[in-house]
């Protein structure tokens, strides 16, 4: 037990370094609570010393008792990005034991207000950041994805086929009846030369020599706007001749013919995933816990999910939202039960509005409070609003244009969702309290995401102004090609606080299909423009929407949010407008701050500031020289709540196994 002498020591050590930390006038960030930490990993540069000690403070807020916080240990000789503009680099961080920043500056005066018993780690010259935040992603379906078929590297037909079939026989040996499905997806026909689509004879010359010839497969599309199925599939889902097309959705067909080519766009994918065999849950958790360790890795720690692919696919459909609201059981019991290692916003379907209206007049969505309950603990699983389809995307030419498709004139795209029914939920939604994301790539899309949350404001006023403490109200998800000119549009958004989730990521992918699908000036000054929508005052959130983007490493998206192009792209395969690059410094911002606005979490989440988690990722290089050179950041080691998830040192928890992947 400490001495009076000592606490007294402490404090006031402590009161004479706090002008190290903020200059006159300075507040410190709304705090919140954190978890328990439990040990460190100090990546094989030192242990601490496990202690009950507790010191005096007022400083450190969220805690029943304001003058107790626990003992804190320091982790020193780093270039700690602090992700604050005030320091926004520090040598030293001292952590306390319940998983909070305490304090950040020089490593004498983090050493002084951490206290002289305080044990020091040195991170011996790497490189800290604050926990990446994936503001958009499909956490189970990445998952399931990391052990299915992984057509992503395909060049063509040739590849495709011979991917398919590696996997089906893969499959042969562990299955005796050929009835369990081959699932995977990647394919990306505007890579391809010559970029024609795929139809369903591609699966069979893949399972022709096969023990299973007739094995039923289900490839989707890199963006997850299309599918591929074999015949045995369409059959299982008894898509034939006769079938019609849902609305907003489209079934392929063989030219000339009813018969459909095994090519299925929009909604009427759910017509295939409904006849796939559920998982079962211990399935599911598998795959979460795949998720999990491979995202730990990248040092990601909190994601905006938002739902399993498949279900939302089928998510128009009555009662094909099911599985979303049993994902949300399963991750909840994760974390009541300490095996959620780290912070998930979970998105429920705007399409299943009934169940989210019940859910919300029983403070459904209010679970998971992030300020904490005086303790400073932080629950890793809420539900932090809900989530809406307006269009589809560009590469499938189902995004929802103003102007038609320069390869397919007549063709708009269009809305996937009755439009006047969308506008009415987003206002009931927003009367309620809840953040709506709205997915809307194409600039009609947009500008009717726009339209819909300029009609809640006037409806609601400031009724729902601060949604869990600091959120937007309305995020537009992709945000992909804005109306022109992009500052009105732009302008738009800022008007109603509307903050766009974005993937630069994306833009590799489209850069193959981006001119020629809308035509190079549409494409060039509509696309993907950060810079313009932070300009006029719109706030950027990162994600990479794993796995229709096969690699969820943020420092790749942050590169392409930078360059605008692959490493080494030609001038053909960059077609995007170079003034409306970021810089290094606002890409990580996006990632991190950014994303933790985005999910209401800013102030707790996004920086290393007093007060905030201790989430953090310790690098091998800096991330801020992301655009030059071809290797990318390597993460050493991730910690949430201040406590390691995930690293090479000894003490690191492993969260999963090698096999998981």
């Amino acid at each position: 037990m400490l001495t009076s002498r000592q606490l007294l020591g402490a404090f006031a050590a402590l009161t004479a370094s706090l002008a190290l930390f903020y200059p006159a006038g300075q507040s410190p960030h709304r705090s919140g609570g954190g978890e328990s930490g439990g040990t460190s990993c100090p990546l094989g540069y030192g242990r601490r010393d496990d202690t009950d000690a507790r010191l005096p403070s007022p400083h450190v807020p969220g805690y029943s008792d304001p003058f107790a916080f626990p003992l804190a240990r320091v982790f020193a000789n780093a270039t700690i990005w602090t992700g604050d503009a005030t320091i926004p680099f520090a040598e030293a961080m001292a952590v306390t034991d319940s998983g909070r920043v305490m304090a950040v500056g020089s490593r004498a005066a983090v050493v002084a207000a951490a206290g002289a018993d305080a044990p020091v780690i040195s991170l011996e010259g790497r490189h800290v950041i604050p926990g990446m935040q994936d503001a958009h992603l499909h956490l189970v379906s990445g998952g399931f994805r990391l052990t299915q078929l992984d057509l992503s590297k395909c060049a063509g037909k040739a590849d495709f086929v011979a991917a398919t079939k590696a996997a089906a026989e893969s499959l042969d040996s562990n299955d005796g009846d050929g009835s369990t499905w081959l699932l995977g997806g990647g394919w990306d026909e505007s890579r391809w030369d010559p970029p024609s689509f795929p139809d369903a004879s591609w699966i069979a010359e893949a399972l022709a020599e096969t023990k299973f010839p007739e094995r039923p497969v289900w490839v989707l599309r890199a963006d997850a706007h299309a599918g591929l199925a074999s015949l045995s599939a369409l059959a299982a889902a008894n898509v034939d001749e006769t079938a019609l097309d849902p609305p907003g959705g489209s079934i392929g067909r063989v030219a000339g013919t009813n018969r459909p080519n095994g090519l299925i766009r929009e909604n009427a994918i759910g017509l295939i995933t409904a006849a796939i065999p559920e998982p079962s849950d211990e399935q599911r958790i598998a795959a979460y816990r795949r998720a999990f360790r491979y995202l730990l890795s990248l040092g990601i720690t909190s994601v905006s999910d938002f739902g399993d692919i498949d279900a939302l696919a089928g998510s128009f459909r009555k009662g094909a939202a099911e599985r979303v609201w049993r994902d949300f059981d399963i991750l909840q019991s994760l974390d009541d039960s300490g095996e959620l290692p780290l912070r998930v916003s979970a998105y429920a379907p705007l399409a299943d509005w009934e169940r989210v209206r019940d859910h919300a007049k029983r403070g459904f969505f209010e679970d998971g409070d992030t300020r904490g309950d005086g303790d400073g603990s932080l629950s890793r699983f809420r539900v932090a609003g809900c989530k809406a389809f307006l269009d589809g995307s560009l590469g499938a030419r189902t995004a929802w244009f103003q102007d038609p498709y320069e390869d397919d004139p007549g063709n708009t795209g269009g809305p996937v969702c009755d439009v006047d029914e969308y506008e009415a939920r987003v206002v009931a939604a927003d009367a309620a309290g809840l953040q709506i994301a709205t997915h809307a790539i194409g600039d009609a899309a947009v500008s009717a995401a726009a339209r819909a949350a300029e009609r809640a404001a006037a409806a609601n006023g400031a009724v729902a102004a601060n949604h869990d403490g600091g959120s937007v109200r309305f995020r537009v998800e992709h945000a992909q090609h804005m109306p022109l000119p992009v500052e009105r549009s732009a302008g738009r958004l800022a008007d109603v606080g509307a903050l766009a989730s974005v993937q630069p990521s994306h833009a590799l992918l489209d850069a193959f299909a981006a001119s020629g699908r809308l035509g190079a000036r549409r494409a060039r000054d509509g696309g993907y423009a950060f810079r313009s929508l932070v300009q006029r005052g719109v706030p950027l959130a990162f994600g990479t929407d794993w796995p229709i983007v096969a690699d969820a490493n943020p420092f790749f998206t942050m590169r392409a949010a930078v360059t605008r192009h692959e490493q080494n792209a030609s001038d053909a395969a960059r077609p995007w407008d170079d003034a409306q690059a970021l810089t290094p410094r606002r890409a990580l911002e996006a990632y991190t701050a950014g994303s933790a606005r985005a999910s209401g979490t800013a102030g707790l989440l996004g920086t290393l500031w007093r007060g905030a988690m201790a989430d953090f990722a310790v690098l091998d290089k800096d991330p801020l020289g992301i655009a030059s050179g071809t290797d990318l950041p390597r993460v050493l080691a991730t910690y949430v709540d201040g406590a390691c998830v995930f690293g090479e040192g000894p003490e690191c928890a492993r969260v999963g196994s090698d096999s998981d992947f």
